[in-house]
């Protein structure tokens, strides 16, 4: 069973999704089938999934769009897909490589064009498009009031800095930003500026 932060995964897909020009809607409804089917197996790295109760669960009707979708999925990077073919024998999926891996390896078949969109997943880490940025370590808040303090100082909402120190806290203050931005305070200013959305 993987540590997984249902929440915190859930809204980096989303928005990874939201970034992602390709993603439609039937890549999301799949993506969120898969992801309930996930959580019901306690977050296992793989798990076994029945095509017709996915299909179902994601209200496709089509067999060959299902197909589509599911490897649009594994291309892209969102998921590892390996289809069974016999019918006695459930298609096994592993969901953690966009949600727990270390060290994600990505598909080697994926086209230049693509790569931009790829996600790279740092130790306890969040999504992010592939870039030339690299991970780094900010220096650490004392603790979680110190960092609902400052955003107090700056008028910004008590519950976005406890969110903030949650987020910094998971990733072990290590993540990809600006090599600009050294210090957690930096991270801050850049969250307050992109509408607590995003660092």
């Amino acid at each position: 069973m993987s540590k997984i932060n249902y929440i915190l995964h859930l809204n980096a897909i989303l928005e990874h999704f939201n970034n992602d020009h390709r993603i439609r809607q039937g890549h999301i409804a799949l993506y969120m089938a898969l992801f309930q089917k996930w959580n019901r197996s306690f977050f296992k790295k793989m798990i076994t999934i029945n095509r017709s109760e996915i299909m179902e669960m994601s209200k496709f009707k089509s067999k060959t769009t299902y197909h589509n979708h599911i490897r649009d999925l594994d291309k892209w990077g969102y998921l590892e897909y390996y289809p069974s073919y016999s019918p006695r024998r459930g298609s096994r999926i592993n969901m953690s490589k966009s949600g727990t891996s270390t060290g994600q390896v990505m598909n080697p078949t994926v086209s230049k064009n693509d790569q931009q969109y790829l996600i790279t997943r740092p130790k306890n880490g969040t999504f992010f498009k592939t870039n030339n940025l690299k991970l780094k370590k900010l220096t650490k808040p004392k603790n979680e009031q110190a960092v609902i303090n400052f955003f107090n100082k700056n008028n910004w909402p008590k519950i976005e800095g406890i969110k903030f120190y949650a987020f910094l806290k998971s990733k072990n203050f290590q993540i990809e930003v600006d090599p600009k931005i050294k210090h957690w305070k930096m991270a801050a200013i850049k969250f307050s500026k992109n509408n607590f959305e995003k660092i």
